[in-house]
């Protein structure tokens, strides 16, 4: 069953402050001759009064023991009533009376008194939204906003609860059903097979063979994962089980199997253990096709990577002969500069050169040093790409690949070297193959000749490495596509069509401030950059204490410092660390749930009620034994709760907490956090810096890797941080990962009340791309820059000339790319913003070099214009530069606070992805936990310090921040009792107040995302 809590129910505020009386219980003037017509006495006015307002805010009649006091006393006020009046909420004929006075006039239908057509109707709105949505909580919201729509008055929360549970009962009975009868007889048998163990054999049954994740990307884990991939296709009868089910259900359904073991299948319907098997198999068959591609992509670039160190150990073992024969040149330089004739010289050259092995081997060592001088390592490629030869075609017989645009030639290139896959004595192709596809410096090495010389065609080992290196190419790029797959799939079939996105435009760029028309588009950008470039031209000579153009025309800037703190500041944080009451990191957790309840965002993934005992608690020991990394078994070992058992943290952990319940927990904290005045000082929250921190990994999975910034193994965790504090985004990634391309993604998704609209970020942030699409999507990016090296700056016209700032700029803007294909940038941009396409996905293949795709080259120009215009700003603005400083190093005092909080161990170990992300938001979740208490006892110390004389500025509270932590107990024994009675603070107006307008303001956006 759904709770109360989770749904947009209309329900009380557990706090109502006097401005939330005004805007929630207004009594406007034109209620008050109704009100005298349909009450003659006071007490009666004011039984009316309060009614009507509260079915108002509420859609319902609430009991009377609900109705809270300062409700009632704000109406009184409004009437003008004494405080003798009484509230006389009444029963019996004059409540139902009043009841009905009450919907005539505000025009609503009853839906006690509609009967069967009122229940008939709420039952076919739960019915609809069971067919797309799977949490009994959004049918209920479905319900709720359908009845409001007709004007209908709210029935009892169980009565929806009951249509709710019925509508998905019955809408999965049916699916169920559907999918089991397309399953054949035989097929059925082959999925009781998978369920099927043995004792002494096999003592795991194949079912958990199909959760199996891919591994390092290693030759033998990546022929592994083919082995796998091949397994699961070979799993006959799935192709269109699920034809007309849509996509969400199907991951639903594949959710609930993953997290059962066999015994729990057992337990299920035949008709929904086999839909569940089923939708489990079809996912895995997605993640599988993922995983696969990702390994290609990374074990094509060791290939390559091991060919370039084989070019540089020839380089460097060459070195002495190259000083052999550099001697020997000089050798014969001093014969023909001391012998005026020509024919002695010559036979004084060659009686020289006789030691050295004469003129053909000296020749011959030249020649050698000539092969492998330069960069050009493609003719080594073949000797480390033989050993994956028959498993690269494996997967190339495999995957279903697919060009994104009219250009096949790779394709058809792709299909010639299967031909002659087995064909190993034919080392030369007839010239008939289109090589359009590949760079000059591979068709030269194709159309070498044979050792003697002669050109014989194309040579067939060549080409099926330059086919290979060219398909990971592409795939990076997004030119090429893997049906089936969803990180590698078609990301043009997942834009909004351009003629939806015709009647989103105007309001869009409204929204966001754009222009409506592209030729006005460019236009603006044109100004806008001519005036940036002529404004610092202006004032360059005053930046002259601050930069210089070298010699190469770089900027060279002085080094940036920090604020200085004053002393009066440090005395405060002396004082404030003084006085800070001890706090255990579990008590803080039980104190914000006290506060908060933020645990009521977890529970069974089918949307049930929990049945496990006490489950607060247990969600709290879960957290904090996940969010400090000890781990189920270490944690349980320290606990004192009575009765705890890894097996229980492991299955709470598992069953209960998702990656987006998480989510919503953090934004929960964070919500709260927001109403507080004491963040507001740090900063507004429209601003977040990006950066990123190395964790240790075990590495048998595909997220591990070895940093070369961090000289070790392990994954990058990507963060958001506020300029107010505050993580608003969080996710692991392999290092190599283009880090920039999650900017976008971090801002969308936040999903906070104050949105961020500033990105600050570290180097990897100079992306013309991600600046191009930052733009569009109304999100100003302006990155810490360090190295000017590789950063061009863009003349808006050719003829534009400068006084001071000529030496900055070596290229001009391409105005007229970017004006024909505004359509499409806006058409990307939008289905960013609508969620139709992950902007991590389309910018990482954006940000790879494209021969093919037109975006690529359109968002490329237009990132040109903004980044140049950043970097002119950049030069000028001193202030900008301690700005954007001070805020990235935020983000990296944050990733420290959050590192002592995973005191458990310097390890994440675990190897499923999900359970590697769900990590990284239990640490931060019991961070942010810590971060709010922290800030509640810092505005209590603070109240009592004044209190106690002291003048405290906001100037110098400033200075402080929340990653308090000398008085935060981390280790001992380790207890946790919710019964036991709240803190005094949690009572205090203010952070009732808090707590209360995050409630509210949760039902509020629970209605909007219902709609």
């Amino acid at each position: 069953m759904a709770s109360l809590e989770n749904t947009a129910y209309p329900q009380f505020l557990s706090f109502y402050s006097q401005d939330d009386l005004e805007q929630f219980f207004p009594l406007p003037e034109d209620d008050i001759p109704w009100l005298h017509a349909k009450a003659r006495s006071a007490s009666a006015r004011l039984s009316l009064a309060v009614l009507l307002k509260c079915f108002q805010h509420l859609w319902h009649f609430p009991p009377e023991e609900s109705i809270p006091p300062e409700v009632i006393n704000h109406i009184r006020k409004q009437l003008k009533l004494g405080d003798s009046i009484a509230f006389d909420y009444s029963d019996g004929m004059r409540l139902s009376r009043r009841r009905t006075a009450i919907l005539e006039y505000l025009k609503v239908q009853s839906f006690y008194a509609g009967g069967a057509n009122s229940m008939a109707r709420t039952e076919r709105l739960a019915l609809d939204a069971a067919e797309l949505l799977d949490q009994r909580s959004d049918i209920i919201n479905a319900m709720i906003e359908g009845l409001i729509m007709v004007r209908y008055e709210l029935p009892a929360f169980s009565t929806l609860e009951d249509l709710a549970e019925r509508a998905h009962v019955a809408v999965q009975t049916r699916i169920f059903e559907s999918v089991s009868g397309r399953i054949g007889d035989a097929h059925r048998e082959n999925l009781k097979a998978l369920l099927q163990t043995d004792k002494f054999e096999q003592r795991q049954s194949e079912y958990n063979r199909l959760k199996k994740s891919a591994k390092r990307p290693t030759r033998k884990h990546l022929e592994t994962l083919v082995d796998h991939l091949e397994w699961l296709e070979s799993i006959p009868g799935l192709e269109r089980v699920f034809e007309g089910i849509p996509d969400t259900k199907v991951r639903y359904f594949a959710g609930q199997a993953m997290v059962y073991d066999v015994s729990e299948l057992k337990e299920c319907g035949e008709a929904k253990r086999y839909t569940l098997m089923v939708a489990l198999i079809h996912r895995m068959q997605v993640r599988a096709r993922d995983q696969l591609t990702e390994m290609f992509l990374r074990r094509v670039a060791t290939i390559h990577k091991r060919a370039k160190e084989e070019l540089e150990r020839i380089q460097i073992d060459q070195r002495g002969q190259v000083e052999r024969l550099v001697g020997t040149l000089d050798g014969v330089l001093s014969i023909l500069a001391d012998e005026p004739d020509n024919a002695a010289a010559g036979a004084q050259i060659r009686e020289y050169l006789e030691p050295a092995g004469g003129i053909e081997q000296v020749r011959e060592r030249c020649a050698q040093i000539q092969a492998s001088s330069g960069n050009n390592y493609l003719p080594l490629i073949w000797k480390h790409f033989r050993p994956h030869r028959s498993l690269l075609f494996r997967l190339a017989h495999l995957l279903d690949i697919r060009p994104t645009s009219q250009d096949r030639t790779l394709i058809d290139a792709l299909e010639v070297i299967k031909l002659y896959q087995d064909k190993h004595r034919i080392d030369w192709i007839g010239d008939s193959v289109d090589l359009s596809f590949a760079a000059e410096r591979w068709r030269k090495l194709l159309r070498t000749g044979d050792t003697a010389g002669i050109h014989a065609g194309i040579s067939r080992r060549h080409l099926e490495i330059c086919v290979f290196s060219h398909l990971a190419e592409d795939l990076r790029a997004g030119d090429l596509s893997i049906a089936g797959s969803e990180e590698f799939a078609d990301y043009r079939d997942q834009l909004i069509p351009w003629e939806e996105c015709q009647a989103l435009l105007p309001a869009y760029c409204e929204k966001i401030g754009l222009p409506l028309k592209s030729d006005d588009f460019v236009k603006g950008l044109r100004d806008a950059l001519s005036k940036t470039a002529q404004t610092l031209d202006e004032r360059f000579p005053e930046c002259h204490g601050d930069v210089i153009l070298n010699a190469f025309g770089e900027p060279v800037l002085r080094k940036t410092t920090a604020r200085e703190i004053p002393q009066s500041a440090v005395a405060l944080q002396n004082a404030l660390t003084e006085r800070m009451p001890s706090r255990h990191i579990l008590d803080v957790l039980g104190n914000i749930e006290q506060w908060v309840g933020f645990t009521r965002h977890f529970g069974p993934l089918s949307g049930n009620m929990a049945k496990i005992k006490q489950p607060a608690e247990r969600y709290l020991l879960t957290i904090f034994a996940m969010g400090c990394n000890l781990g189920p078994s270490q944690a349980a070992r320290h606990l004192s709760n009575n009765g705890i058992t890894p097996h229980m943290l492991s299955f709470v952990n598992r069953r209960h907490l998702s990656i987006e319940s998480l989510e919503a927990a953090q934004r929960e904290l964070n919500e709260v956090y927001l109403r507080l005045d004491l963040p507001k000082i740090w900063g507004d929250g429209k601003t977040v810096a990006a950066d990123g921190t190395q964790y240790d990994f075990f590495d048998e999975n595909l997220l591990a890797g070895y940093h070369f910034r961090y000289r070790k193994m392990g994954a990058v965790a990507y963060r958001h941080v506020a300029n107010n504090y505050i993580a608003v985004f969080r996710h692991f990634i392999a290092p190599g990962v283009w880090e920039a391309i999650y900017v976008i993604e971090g801002l969308l998704k936040a999903g906070l009340s104050v949105e961020s609209d500033t990105v600050h970020s570290d180097t990897q942030g100079q992306s013309s791309t991600v600046f191009a699409f930052t733009h569009l999507l109304g999100i100003k990016l302006m990155p810490r820059i360090r190295n000017w090296k590789n950063l061009t700056l863009y003349r808006p016209e050719k003829a534009a000339k400068y006084e001071h700032i000529n030496r900055l700029f070596s290229g001009v803007v391409n105005w007229e790319l970017i004006e024909r294909h505004w359509k499409d940038l806006m058409q990307v941009a939008l289905s960013i913003y609508a969620g139709r396409i992950s902007s991590a996905t389309l910018l990482r293949k954006l940000g790879s070099s494209s021969r093919k795709n037109r975006l690529f080259f359109a968002a490329q120009e237009l990132g040109n214009v903004v980044r140049t215009m950043f970097l002119l700003e950049w030069i000028g603005n001193r202030e900008m530069r301690q700005e954007i400083t001070a805020n990235t190093n935020k983000v990296e005092s944050y990733n420290g606070f959050a590192k002592w909080v995973s005191f458990g161990g310097d390890v994440i170990a675990v190897n499923e992805p999900d359970e590697q992300q769900k990590r990284l938001r239990y640490n931060d979740l019991v961070a942010s936990a810590l971060i709010l208490h922290n800030t509640v006892d810092m505005i209590r110390t603070l109240q009592r310090m004044k209190r106690e004389g002291w003048m405290i500025s906001d100037e110098e509270v400033s200075f402080l921040s929340p990653y308090q932590v000398a008085h935060v107990k981390r280790f001992g024994v380790y207890s946790l009792k919710l019964n036991r009675k709240p803190e005094a603070w949690i009572g205090d107006t203010t952070f009732k107040e808090a707590a209360a307008s995050v409630q509210y303001a949760r039902q509020a956006k629970t209605k909007a995302e219902s709609k």
